[in-house]
């Protein structure tokens, strides 16, 4: 009887053993193939999802006229220049004023508008470098008998630090269109290059 019942454990245990063997025999069949270090994996679809949208190209022709949609956009946009000024109309105010014959006196009645505040200065853009660029304040009007405009008088603003500038992409000539801290004495930044940004449509 006692052997009956060791033959009958030493059944079971090479049963479970078998068993057991071919459990190992099947694992390594269901694991997945091994991925070489240099094979290029990949890309996740969120992360194609989640790539930025192409920036609009720069238009050639660019309207300089503030409407009451981009000002709303520019104030949706830059909240730190709320209830910005426009050069244009600083421009009007010193034309008006027939004292302003030279550049030191309009200069100074210019930062008396403007200084500490952020302008939207709209024009050509000169003397461009690395680092920013000149946009001209015109403060006397232009003559009737001057078809050319070369009577009026001007100074330039210089600016820099100004973000969506780049010097490889625009030119001596280039219209630009800048919300800019006019910080006194002909200078300004920081500031944004609006039509860049695509906030100027």
């Amino acid at each position: 009887m006692k052997n009956q019942v060791h033959n009958a454990m030493a059944v079971l245990v090479l049963g479970v053993g078998l068993f057991g063997c071919e459990e190992e025999k099947k694992e390594p069949a269901a694991a997945a193939p091994a991925v070489s270090a240099l094979q290029a994996a990949e890309p996740a679809p969120s992360a194609v999802e989640a790539a930025e949208p192409e920036k609009p190209m720069r238009p050639e022709t660019i309207e300089m006229d503030l409407t009451d949609e981009r000002r709303a956009k520019l104030a949706k946009a830059y909240g730190e220049a709320q209830g910005f000024l426009v050069a244009k109309d600083l421009e009007a105010q010193l034309k008006e004023n027939k004292t302003l014959k030279d550049e030191a006196k309009a200069v100074k009645a210019f930062d008396a508008k403007a200084k500490g505040k952020w302008i939207l200065f709209t024009g050509t853009m000169v003397n461009l470098t690395k680092d920013g660029f000149d946009i001209a304040i015109v403060y006397t009007p232009q003559l009737p008998n001057d078809p050319m405009g070369m009577s009026r008088q001007f100074f330039t603003v210089t600016f820099s630090d100004v973000k969506g500038y780049d010097d490889t992409k625009f030119k001596v000539g280039s219209a630009g269109v800048v919300l800019a801290k006019y910080d006194g004495n002909k200078k300004a930044g920081p500031g944004y290059e609006v039509v860049e940004a695509g906030h100027w449509q």
